[in-house]
């Protein structure tokens, strides 16, 4: 049985949701097999400055917050919001296909990592520096990931990632899915706390059970 977990590293509510599915993960260890993908919310022609959504996202980052408890940080909110960095979600997805490559247990929690670097720290994800100082804490080697980071093969396959998920219709995120081994079942779709999460889950596994 594997957990797939679809999010955006651009995506405020996937900043909420990831902290559920690591402690989904932790409860089920051993017990269930944990992907993540990037779902490519924001690239080529969809490209734009962080300024232009500073209004939007002044407004909903106190739903997320006061739903999740995630906490949105004054570098993110009074510093890189009202700049005019390039919002790209193609780069930190580069950035996970990479960090798969060498711990696919972690990539939940790197991807995470990259959330709170992003909306608390207000560090960019378009530049080299965040990563190398992101993947110190997993001993991976710097200059190989960074390489790797800017290689067209990895970048490919990132992009085939995006089309993945465009193929399965999921345009929102985040998103979960439950792979049973017989079928696959949509069992998030949008932020859920754990309980209704594991509620879904426990539904699914029972309908699956009887057919």
């Amino acid at each position: 049985m594997r957990f797939i977990y679809i999010y955006d590293p651009l995506c405020g509510w996937c900043y909420g949701f990831t902290p559920v599915v690591q402690q989904l993960q932790e409860r089920n260890t051993g017990s269930m097999e944990f992907d993540i993908l990037s779902g490519g919310m924001i690239t080529g022609d969809n490209r734009h400055p962080f300024s232009s959504m500073k209004a939007y996202i002044l407004r909903e980052h106190t739903n997320v917050e006061n739903m999740t408890g995630a906490k949105f940080g004054a570098a993110f909110l009074e510093k890189l919001l009202p700049s005019e960095e390039i919002m790209d979600s193609e780069k930190p997805g580069i950035a996970l296909t990479v960090f798969k490559q060498y711990q696919p247990e972690n990539a939940i929690t790197f991807a995470h990592d990259m959330q709170v670097a992003l909306n608390y720290n207000g560090q960019s994800l378009n530049n080299d520096s965040t990563y190398r100082s992101l993947i110190k804490k997993f001993s991976l080697p710097e200059d190989e990931f960074i390489s790797r980071l800017h290689d067209e093969n990895y970048r490919y396959e990132t992009q085939q990632e995006f089309q993945l998920i465009q193929n399965w219709g999921i345009t929102g995120f985040p998103a979960a899915i439950l792979d049973t081994g017989k079928q696959l079942y949509l069992c998030a779709r949008g932020y859920a706390p754990l309980d209704q999460l594991e509620k879904t889950i426990e539904n699914i596994l029972k309908e699956n059970n009887s057919l």
